[in-house]
């Protein structure tokens, strides 16, 4: 095994003797800081070898890992060590599967092999494959969460990614010299929230795209699509906003269908949209100008992919709410989205247009106890003893720039300033490739052991 760093001597130590305790005879129950679940260290893991190709970062074509299934309470979980480990391990955050798909369970086929891959392009390359070889390719093994319950899971995601620190010194045989905690999307937001938490577990935290204005501003995002959507496209959803029930996949494919067909025959409608400003974002933008609702694509080559992009910009908040509508009241207990006293606000509206867009749109009333919900899982404080690292696109239709404006103003807010570092990187979508969470994940562990803060490339 490799020898641990000195600096990081303690953190081994405490580690070790946490691992004693949790891997006794008989053990059925771990517990770290309040959480607790149930583990049968005698169940029959899946534990294959093969090799991962590493010369997309630079390394060898051939490199070993270890892969690992096992099951801790009600959530699979898999961890991978690489033959030439550094001695570091980093816990890393999904983010969001819908709640139909089967809980508790990787939504994909285990083992997941080592490539290769069909598309880099691909979205589950983008957020669970490519961090993986980028963190395996670089020495470090790594541990994820399936969380024992899908959807809107942050309650969930903490907890299951946060015992995962018990569970892994003893696939790698050693407790790690550090632990490093990152996340995407939705996990971004988790990954920060046991940075904020649990600061001692942890040497520092990378989100990639994460929704760090926290879960009821990303209700607020949806439901505000879902409202707006209403006002320009009247009668395309059977339920009225605030209503109904979760779609299944084929009603939303159909639905989608239904919309493009009709965007594309009159695109007047979407484009009017996409002209309402994102609601409170000028008083989060550093300019004080805000964001539109939705993106269209700046690069996109010609007029027609621009309408494209802006209707991919409509339907991924629009799939977050209406595939998932049950599950969030289910867990809310309600709605956690009030929207009676915003005035939407348009770019090169005049008062008028705008007085008469905010008598169309339907109002909604949160219920208090879906607000104390989400608000507890999980609004972050911006209150760092570590160093994150966020990495956001600056056209990201899913989860706007504006939660990093958000959560950047948290962070001063805090005096934490000097413990959290940015980097925007000039695109339209939802990902970061692999090659650029290598860089940030390595950024993070320079900083951390020299003291230096990391510096980020200007383009992608």
């Amino acid at each position: 095994m490799p020898t641990q760093r000195p600096k990081h001597l303690l953190v081994a130590i405490l580690a070790a003797a946490l691992t004693a305790t949790a891997w006794s005879s008989g053990l059925e129950t771990i517990e770290l800081d309040g959480h607790r679940a149930s583990f049968d260290p005698n169940q029959d893991f899946l534990v294959i070898e093969g090799d991962l190709d590493c010369t997309p970062f630079g390394g060898p074509a051939t490199v070993r890992v270890t892969e690992t299934l096992g099951r801790l309470g009600e959530a699979d979980y898999l961890i991978y060590q690489p033959a030439d480990w550094n001695g570091d391990l980093v816990l890393f955050a999904h983010g969001l599967f819908h709640s139909f798909m089967p809980a508790g369970v990787f939504p994909f086929p285990v083992p997941v092999a080592f490539g290769p891959y069909p598309s880099a392009s691909d979205h589950f390359f983008q957020t669970f494959l490519g961090p993986r070889d980028a963190i395996v390719c670089h020495g470090f093994a790594m541990a994820a969460s399936a969380f024992e319950r899908h959807g809107l899971a942050v309650a969930e995601g903490m907890h299951d990614t946060h015992l995962l620190n018990t569970i892994a010194p003893h696939h790698l045989g050693t407790a790690p010299a550090a632990t490093y905690v990152t996340g995407y999307s939705m996990g971004g937001l988790i990954a920060v929230a046991l940075a904020e938490q649990f600061p001692h577990r942890y040497a520092g935290a990378v989100s990639t795209c994460g929704a760090l204005a926290g879960t009821l501003a990303a209700s607020d995002h949806v439901h505000h699509m879902r409202v707006l959507f209403e006002t320009f496209f009247p009668g395309m959803i059977e339920s009225a906003p605030g209503t109904g029930h979760s779609l299944t996949p084929q009603a939303f494919d159909a639905f989608t269908s239904e919309v493009g067909a009709r965007v594309q025959t009159d695109p007047a409608a979407l484009q009017r949209m996409a002209s309402v400003r994102f609601p409170g974002s000028e008083r989060r933008d550093p300019d004080g100008v805000g964001i539109p609702l939705l993106w269209a694509n700046p690069a996109a080559p010609d007029p027609m992919a621009a309408l494209g992009s802006l209707v991919d910009s409509l339907f991924g908040p629009m799939s977050l709410h209406l595939l998932n509508l049950d599950d969030a009241r289910t867990r809310g207990e309600g709605l956690a989205f009030d929207n009676r006293h915003v005035a939407y606000t348009g770019f090169d509206w005049t008062a008028e247009e705008e007085a008469d867009l905010n008598a169309r749109v339907v109002r909604l009333e949160a219920d208090a106890w879906a607000v104390r919900y989400w608000t507890f899982h999980y609004e972050p404080s911006g209150e760092l003893e570590i160093p994150v690292v966020s990495v956001v696109a600056s056209y990201d239709p899913i989860v706007p720039i504006v939660n990093e404006w958000s959560y950047a103003q948290n962070v001063v807010r805090t005096g934490s300033s000097e413990l959290y570092s940015t980097w925007v990187i000039p695109r339209y979508g939802h990902f970061t490739t692999p090659q650029e969470f290598a860089t940030a994940l390595l950024g993070l562990v320079d900083w951390v052991e020299t003291g230096v803060r990391p510096t980020w490339p200007t383009a992608p």
